[in-house]
């Protein structure tokens, strides 16, 4: 038990080391997101349950998504699939903070609105990012249209959600049999679907 406490404290000590080292990297991309809010974001993608495409919703300029890809890539786990049109012209900035972040080979990039490239995706996910646009029936849509893709014990991320419009969005979500509100790290909430197998996770999310 000692030796496995010692790895497990090894590999926390190497996530901050990690996100230190590409901190400035991240901070090259303009963003709302928090340092909690992309650490939670980090442990997810390298300590998530299960196995699945991860899924972000809304790119902007790549700061959610260089957190995603290096947790993801600490592990050899999945790519991140980064949905977003950039209709505020923001493609030419995102794709040059991919590219000096070092994680361009980790991350998929797909022009497209999340409904578009809903109609297109086939396969499963087991971590899922919602941070596109944040008006109620456009949170809901997002909701419909890539829940049924995440596998049961897989994670559901909601960024502002002390939006009151993604808050209701979330609240009704979890209000239907299957959907297990986790937990809240900065202005992120995370929801399970159909059972809680990210306990571990959690906790060291807590305790960070």
């Amino acid at each position: 038990m000692a030796i496995i406490g010692f790895f497990r404290s090894f590999l926390d000590i190497g996530s901050v080391f990690v996100l230190l080292k590409i901190f400035k990297r991240i901070d090259a991309a303009q963003s709302n997101t928090g340092y909690s809010d992309l650490h939670s974001l980090f442990l997810a993608a390298r300590d998530g349950w299960g196995k699945g495409q991860i899924v972000e919703i809304g790119a902007y300029k790549g700061k959610s998504t260089i957190a995603l890809a290096a947790g993801s890539k600490l592990k050899c786990r999945e790519k991140v699939l980064s949905i977003d049109p950039h209709s505020e012209g923001t493609r030419e900035e995102f794709q040059r903070n991919i590219s000096q972040s070092g994680l361009a080979d980790y991350v998929i990039t797909k022009v497209a609105t999340s409904r578009e490239a809903a109609g297109e995706y086939k396969g499963l996910i087991r971590l899922i990012f919602i941070d596109g646009l944040h008006d109620y029936n456009s949170v809901k849509q997002d909701i419909e249209l890539w829940k049924d893709r995440v596998i049961d014990g897989g994670l559901i991320a909601f960024h502002d959600y002390d939006y009151s419009t993604v808050f209701q969005a979330v609240k009704e979500l979890t209000d239907c049999p299957g959907y297990i509100f986790e937990a809240e790290v900065g202005c992120t909430a995370f929801v399970s679907k159909k059972r809680s197998q990210n306990q571990d996770l959690f906790r060291a999310i807590r305790d960070f």
